[in-house]
């Protein structure tokens, strides 16, 4: 249970410092005895290796850690058991790796003894092949790149960058080997360095793939995207309609001060925010923020309904932002232009056929099918979730039903459109610029 809230806290706030990604976590078995060995190149490898492993992985720590009060504990309560590091004093701790495994759990190691002190691996101890020898566990091989920038050893407190955590392919030993081979040096030696092997083939390419996004998020910010023209083109229309509907004398501080807020923001990120992660976050979190804000005096200025489950819409759409905490960058950059889209024409749609669940039709039909069709984590409970809110919705408004069908329509109509319009300029690892292979 600790492990389990542990790791829902942790993910996201990783997510936001160090946009920490994951590959290849499909390597890792669901079940039974394995050995997840990797690279150490800072204070933060563990929790790196095991924040998307829906497993307990027992790590061996270094036993002055649990001496110092409180971390001790902690580690000790989420299945970490301490490993005495000097020389010839590791034998208490091989027996406990041992028993993990015997009892079919995860087992985390670092074959290294200690942090890095360079980007390749270095001398690794063979504990690793006797415990793949000796209980026939698979190895899994783990590469971390960009954690040394995150927490060097010689930092006292962590800083932002990017980290990118991959998992290889198992090395699983046969049985003829393991029989063979039991006692044997030279073959734990080799099996060892097929961890180093697995481990340092990826690791340069990993680290120079989290430096150059490191460097490309501290690069000037984007001009202004198309969907960002939105509130713009939405002013503009909304002046011209609430002039005829004779609103717009006493509506017209409400339809012009929030996309004024609004643009002023985008011209200074242009202009005088500092690059940044956050900065850029934030700048692509912005039309969604200024949806929530001019909403209701947008839906005044042009007498169009403002929704009669609004409070439902808010909770959904802001809820269906939490896993892309989980996500990387462009998949929230095509979601929020998504969003965007099926809003301001639900609107436009409005304008001809207005229901009071227009909009909540169009955007959560959109985020369910968009959730689904990126493949988004969690992906299953948020459309069932944003199906259930929009069911809810119809059963309890006595409008008429079938115009809802139009909006519906938009929400697919939104997928065609991010999936024929390409942000090749706003995607770097499709412009080549990033390699994680």
């Amino acid at each position: 249970m600790i492990f389990s809230i542990a790791r829902l806290i942790v993910y996201p706030l990783f997510r936001v410092l160090f946009s920490v990604e994951h590959l290849g976590v499909e390597n890792v078995p669901e079940e039974g005895a394995v050995i997840i060995a990797g690279n150490h190149p800072s204070y933060l490898d563990p929790v790196l290796i095991g924040l998307p492993v829906r497993r307990r992985i027992r790590f061996m720590a270094w036993d002055a850690l649990f001496r110092i009060p409180l971390l001790g504990r902690i580690i000790r309560a989420v299945g970490a058991f301490p490993v005495d590091i000097r020389k010839g004093r590791g034998e208490a701790a091989y027996r406990q790796a041992l028993r993990v495994l015997e009892s079919g759990d995860a087992l985390g190691v670092f074959p290294e003894g200690q942090r890095s002190d360079q980007a390749a691996m270095g001398d690794l101890r063979a504990g690793v092949a006797r415990l793949a020898i000796e209980t026939g566990a698979p190895i899994v091989p783990v590469t971390i790149g960009g954690a040394m920038r995150a927490w060097p050893k010689w930092k006292l407190l962590p800083r932002s960058a990017k980290i990118v955590v991959r998992y290889h392919e198992p090395i699983r030993l046969s049985e003829e080997e393991r029989a063979a081979n039991r006692d044997n040096r030279e073959f734990q030696q080799r099996v060892t360095e097929r961890v180093a092997m697995s481990v340092n083939r990826s690791l340069l390419p990993s680290i120079r793939g989290a430096e150059s996004l490191e460097r490309w998020y501290h690069q000037p910010p984007s001009h202004v995207r198309s969907y960002e023209w939105a509130p713009a083109i939405a002013t503009l229309v909304t002046i011209i309609v609430a002039w005829r509907r004779g609103t717009l004398g006493a509506r017209w501080l409400n339809v012009i001060l929030p996309p004024a807020i609004y643009y002023a923001y985008i011209m200074a990120d242009l202009a005088l925010i500092k690059p940044s992660r956050l900065a850029k976050w934030l700048r692509n979190s912005a039309p969604i923020w200024m949806i929530l804000a001019w909403h209701y005096p947008l839906t005044s200025a042009l007498v169009l309904p403002a929704g009669e489950r609004n409070d439902l819409l808010v909770a959904a759409t802001l809820a269906a932002f939490f896993p892309f905490f989980y996500e990387d960058y462009y998949s929230l950059q095509k979601f929020v232009r998504g969003v965007v889209v099926s809003y301001y024409f639900s609107l436009a749609i409005s304008l001809a056929l207005p229901h009071g669940l227009g909009t909540l039709v169009a955007v959560l039909g959109f985020i369910a099918i968009f959730v689904m069709w990126r493949q988004v984590i969690y992906r299953k409970l948020i459309a069932a979730v944003m199906l259930a809110s929009v069911a809810l919705a119809i059963g309890l408004s006595d409008e008429p039903r079938a115009p809802l069908l139009i909006y519906a329509a938009l929400s697919f109509a939104a997928i065609v459109y991010l999936q024929t319009f390409v942000t090749i300029a706003y995607d770097i690892r499709k412009a080549g610029n990033v390699s994680l292979k």
